[in-house]
């Protein structure tokens, strides 16, 4: 930042570096697509709110495809000296090849790159280095195959996200990630390998989210899973067809430490993808002390897993959250039931809500008839079980025959809808009197986690 005179007139007691960490947190506040603008808005206050704003590089930083004035757009790139710039040019904005042409050069500058473009040459600007490179996210975009993108250099990258790209054969610029996204990618001659996948994902032990939303071709990898210490987030979206490629996934993939995983089908989930993706979490976490959580709902469930609790309505905290997205029968839900049943350790505490259906009540009050002619419950280490009254008849009698039959459940609660939209109120099944009997105090808020009483 260069010096400025005389700011004192205009600026007050405050001081210069304390002027620019309040404009730098006012930009940062809103849309860097519009950071410039308004930027230079703020020019117009007086000649020395011009002089310091002109003068201080980092105000400059993120440079958007926003202005049909090319003059403009290299006017911006001057004033942000040699600072590391944020470069962003999407479908909506001005056309991109232009632009690009402009942000070319200090390809050994891009801090982070967001572009999107239908008919951007995209071969001809993601060839030089990009040692500075931290983020990238490109979309509707193709590569020439031979081609190597930033030529292999990208140190410093730890962000990648690709929605529906055609890549280049060399995707050794995907290395030492922290997050990535594949969504809708593929090659000049089709459908990536699961070979490949493989070689992508050991490229980058240390990822922290991955997303793969994309088709897959070849045989599954014959190989020993991959470890992911610090993986949290895990998401895996397959066509309805693919069975073998979520297996095949799911598969190279070792992460003890997952706090999230989605499994989404495009066009409803087959029944035995499910208790595959429950088999799976059995050889990852299921044999820690938890306290499981489920919540079914029509066409979902999730099932979170939680640090060791007593039984009592839910942690605050999930330790895992697995989800399933997709329309699929009662059966299904109930087959899901069951492989977590058999895969839960038999010391764990499982809680569950339910927002509808008959048919998991009449599975949970039905008990198995042993060998030896004994009786056990399903989900016998069910400990607390709250209904949502939405998905309910409009009596308790069927809840109410639940808890009657399942008095091996230490807490059965309704959560009924508060009328003209007060807050929902929580009834509480008591055994001594054999009725459900209303909180004292309103519940507001319906999520899962905790009752949330008011005060």
């Amino acid at each position: 930042m260069q010096p400025v005179h005389q700011t004192g007139k205009y600026l007050g007691p405050l001081p210069l570096e304390l002027f620019v960490s309040i404009i730098t947190l006012s930009l940062d506040s809103i849309n860097p697509h519009n950071a410039l603008d308004r930027l230079e808005q703020l020019r117009l206050v007086n000649k020395t709110w011009l002089a310091t704003i002109d003068s201080t590089p980092r105000f400059w930083t993120s440079i958007s495809n926003v202005s049909k004035s090319l003059a403009r757009i290299k006017e911006w790139i001057k004033k942000s000296g040699d600072a590391p710039l944020r470069i962003t040019s999407t479908i909506r904005m001005e056309p991109t090849e232009p632009f690009m042409a402009l942000c070319y050069p200090l390809a050994h500058r891009w801090k982070s790159v967001t572009v999107s473009s239908f008919r951007l040459n995209a071969s001809a600007f993601f060839d030089k280095p990009a040692p500075l490179l931290e983020e990238l996210h490109l979309g509707v975009m193709s590569f020439e195959p031979d081609m190597s993108l930033f030529a292999g250099v990208t140190p410093s990258l730890l962000v990648v996200d690709l929605f529906h790209v055609t890549v280049p054969r060399d995707l050794g610029f995907l290395k030492h990630l922290k997050s990535l996204q594949l969504r809708g990618v593929t090659y000049p001659s089709g459908k990536l390998a699961i070979v490949q996948l493989y070689d992508i994902l050991s490229a980058s032990p240390n990822l922290r989210r991955l997303n793969l939303a994309t088709d897959f071709e070849g045989e599954p990898c014959r190989r020993d899973p991959l470890p992911f210490p610090v993986l949290a987030d895990l998401a895996v979206s397959t066509p309805q067809d693919r069975n073998d490629l979520t297996s095949a996934i799911l598969s190279m993939i070792a992460a003890p430490n997952l706090t999230k995983i989605v499994v989404q089908f495009n066009n409803g989930p087959p029944a035995t993808v499910l208790p595959l993706s429950i088999s799976w979490l059995k050889r990852q976490t299921l044999d820690q002390p938890r306290q499981y959580d489920i919540t079914i709902g029509a066409g979902s469930i999730v099932i979170s897993i939680v640090p060791k609790g007593d039984g009592s309505w839910l942690s605050e905290d999930p330790q895992l959250h697995l989800s399933w997205q997709g329309h699929f029968s009662i059966n299904v839900l109930i087959e899901v039931l069951e492989e977590l049943e058999r895969s839960v350790p038999s010391h764990a505490a499982v809680t569950m809500e339910i927002y509808s259906t008959h048919r998991i009540v009449d599975y949970l009050k039905t008990p198995r008839i042993n060998q030896d002619g004994t009786q056990t419950w399903p989900l016998s280490n069910l400990r607390s079980i709250r209904f949502k009254r939405g998905g309910l008849p409009h009596s308790f009698d069927s809840v109410s025959d639940f808890a009657r039959v399942r008095r091996d459940i230490a807490r059965i609660t309704i959560l009924s809808p508060g009328a003209f939209g007060l807050a929902s109120i929580l009834h509480v099944w008591d055994a001594s009197s054999m009725s459900f009997v209303p909180q004292s105090r309103p519940v507001i808020g319906n999520g899962v986690g905790s009752d949330n009483e008011v005060s």
